[in-house]
């Protein structure tokens, strides 16, 4: 049986017409992505759906969609639940209520490639993150071997989202941790992007690709910034080791 190159995660909570953009990009990426050889597996995690989720995401316009139940309720412990159960060899995720521009699991897939002929484990990110609806602005994904990539950005924000590209194993490697943002601490993706890069992922950026990523009035990206949620404190953000985060040679200081 042919290896599957990419499965394609979108995971929804209590979203339902807001997410016919979604799915339509979405359906358009994975076919430019299987025009372009690649075996795509298309993934509908509903996580705690309510009703009205569930029933949206059950019409017969998405039947070419797997769609698995889960009862977590925590964002970082549904994808870690759902990768564990992909047949793909790389994982990318949308939420329900973004969308992905049309050449980006494409690109996303051939950049990944490109990195395994020259013995680079990558994960891809868009270049660009266009933020509609509540906000207006865009942010540029760097590549961290990038003249403007500094390391020490990290002890206070991540570069990257978590709609990236990552292969599998980089998830089952360093697995999303759980939100606790009465405690204050938040930003799975930020923790995840720092985590993999001190075990020698090397994050790029696919170029002319997008993610628009929607902003709404809540969100739980709103509710961390309110509560001023943070990332946990972890080794590779320690003041005597942060300077080599993502560095060569940063495996010399026992960052791994």
């Amino acid at each position: 049986m042919p290896q599957t190159d990419l499965s394609i995660v979108v995971t929804v909570h209590n979203e339902s017409v807001v997410s016919g953009p979604t799915m339509r990009s979405a359906d358009l990426a994975i076919a430019r992505a299987r025009a372009a050889g690649f075996i795509v597996q298309p993934v509908i995690a509903l996580d705690k759906a309510t009703p009205d989720c569930r029933a949206y995401f059950h019409q017969p316009a998405f039947d070419h969609w797997a769609r698995w139940e889960v009862e977590q309720g925590d964002l970082g412990r549904a994808r870690n639940e759902v990768i564990a159960k992909c047949d793909g060899e790389n994982i990318a995720f949308l939420d329900a209520d973004d969308l992905f521009s049309e050449n980006w699991l494409e690109r996303g897939l051939e950049l990944i490639q490109a990195g395994a002929q020259v013995g680079e484990e990558r994960i891809a990110h868009p270049e660009l993150n266009w933020l509609f609806d509540g906000e207006a602005s865009v942010y540029v994904k760097i590549d961290q071997d990038d003249p403007l990539f500094s390391p020490h950005h990290f002890a206070f924000t991540n570069y990257y989202d978590s709609l990236c590209m990552s292969p599998r194993d980089a998830h089952l490697a360093c697995p999303y941790v759980h939100r606790d943002i009465p405690n204050g601490l938040s930003f799975q993706d930020w923790q995840y992007s720092v985590e993999t890069m001190a075990a020698g992922y090397v994050h790029r950026s696919a170029r002319d690709t997008i993610i628009f990523k929607r902003r709404r009035d809540f969100s739980l990206v709103i509710e961390s910034r309110n509560r001023e949620a943070t990332v946990r404190a972890i080794e590779p953000l320690a003041i005597d080791r942060i300077a080599m985060l993502g560095r060569k040679g940063g495996a010399a200081l026992g960052i791994q």
